[in-house]
């Protein structure tokens, strides 16, 4: 093994220890103070075994030559793995790879100047929220709007979503790392487009939060323009789109799925891993309760005071929106669509066999409905799925 490979950083996280950042390729992994000194002797070492040696001794007998030798076994060789990326996805597909998006990304890489970035974002929330409050038929969907101007309104959602994920492989490469390549995903049940950005963790706290928001700020820059042009016109396809951005923006924006807001909000708080931190969080505390013994604490335990405030209150909120999401608003959904959906259908027969033209309005909530039904239904099969797979698995070690 060349250990030289690795590369070791500080990695600024709210722990109260220090914590570094080792890379090896496209390997990231986040290690304490002692590991990082182990590989950093590692490297200096003429070999691997001198290298133990040396650590071991240096320790004072604090570790056994076969423990340190069992930590470079387990941990700094996985290093060099050749990994299968983790799915965040049930599904997913490449749609650009990085080389075809770079020119572009590289073009666009000068907006993320702080001059350009403070004005567009400034400019974009004060005629957003103007417009929002002076707005009085902001929610009113006129029903004349027929076929092709839902599938304008579904092409706008499309491209848009793709210059938001422009945005982020152009904040790459403001910051000097290479982006990976678009795709269509499945995150339970929502369709989304994706940018591949690894690479991210080598950035500083900051530069990652940039990162992050840079899809939304892209996004922005097309909703200045929009803006503009629906306060003076009033025009309703505008309305239509300003809408669909800002719509855009609450579900990307929120902290709970693994959207732009979790992302953020990871790095906010300086706590890799977020969902599964919380879930040990909850783990913890449940095992307390019924006099469980664990090994070691959560990782709550060893965050600065106000990191671990921050981090309390969004394990509390994020487990009880995700309660709230699988065990109401679906099972609601899916009782709305046994008991509803068949009186509309039967509203169609009728229109159908009395040969009178279809209101537009039925077919878009038919649609509408039997799509996401497909959506979760897809979800829960790839859920059991995954049951079923770590069972085999647990089965078999």
């Amino acid at each position: 093994m060349d250990f030289k490979q690795i590369q070791i950083a500080p990695f600024n996280s709210s722990l109260k220890e220090q914590r570094y950042l080792l890379t090896c390729g496209d390997n990231f992994y986040e290690a304490g103070e002692h590991l990082a000194h182990l590989v950093e002797i590692l490297q200096n070492a003429p070999d691997e075994e001198s290298g133990i040696q040396k650590y071991v001794s240096q320790s004072g007998g604090k570790y056994t030559t076969e423990q340190i030798r069992n930590v470079v076994k387990n941990t700094v060789y996985h290093l060099f793995e050749t990994k299968e990326k983790k799915r965040v996805f049930i599904y997913e597909k490449q749609l650009l790879s990085a080389e075809k998006i770079d020119l572009l990304s590289q073009r666009l890489s000068f907006l993320f100047s702080k001059a350009v970035m403070s004005a567009v974002f400034a400019i974009g929330l004060m005629l957003d929220i103007y417009y929002f409050v002076s707005e009085e038929d902001l929610l009113v969907f006129n029903n004349a709007a027929g076929l092709y101007t839902v599938t304008f309104l579904l092409a706008f959602t499309v491209f848009s979503s793709f210059f938001h994920e422009l945005g982020h492989a152009a904040a790459c490469k403001h910051f000097g790392i290479r982006h990976g390549a678009i795709g269509f995903g499945l995150y339970l049940n929502f369709p989304v487009l994706y940018t591949d950005v690894t690479k991210v963790w080598s950035l500083n706290r900051l530069q990652r939060c940039i990162v992050n928001i840079a899809g939304v700020y892209f996004q922005f820059l097309l909703l200045i323009p929009m803006l503009l042009a629906v306060i003076f016109t009033s025009n309703d396809v505008l309305r239509y789109m300003v809408l669909t951005v800002n719509l855009g923006f609450i579900m990307t924006l929120n902290p709970f799925f693994k959207f732009d807001g979790y992302w953020l909000m990871t790095d906010i708080l300086g706590v890799a891993n977020l969902r599964k931190r919380s879930g040990e969080v909850l783990a913890y505390i449940w095992g307390k309760t019924r006099g469980m013994k664990f090994d070691k604490k959560p990782y709550l335990f060893g965050l600065r005071p106000v990191a671990k405030i921050g981090f309390v209150v969004y394990s509390i909120v994020v487990n009880v929106f995700m309660g709230y999401y699988f065990l109401y608003i679906i099972p609601k959904f899916l009782y709305g669509f046994f008991t509803e959906l068949p009186g509309q259908m039967s509203q169609l027969a009728m229109f159908m066999a009395s040969r009178v033209s279809i209101p537009f309005s039925l077919v878009r909530n038919i649609g509408a409905q039997f799509l996401f039904f497909a959506l979760v239904v897809y979800m829960i099969w790839n859920m059991i799925k995954g049951l079923r797979t770590s069972k085999n698995a647990k089965t078999i070690s």
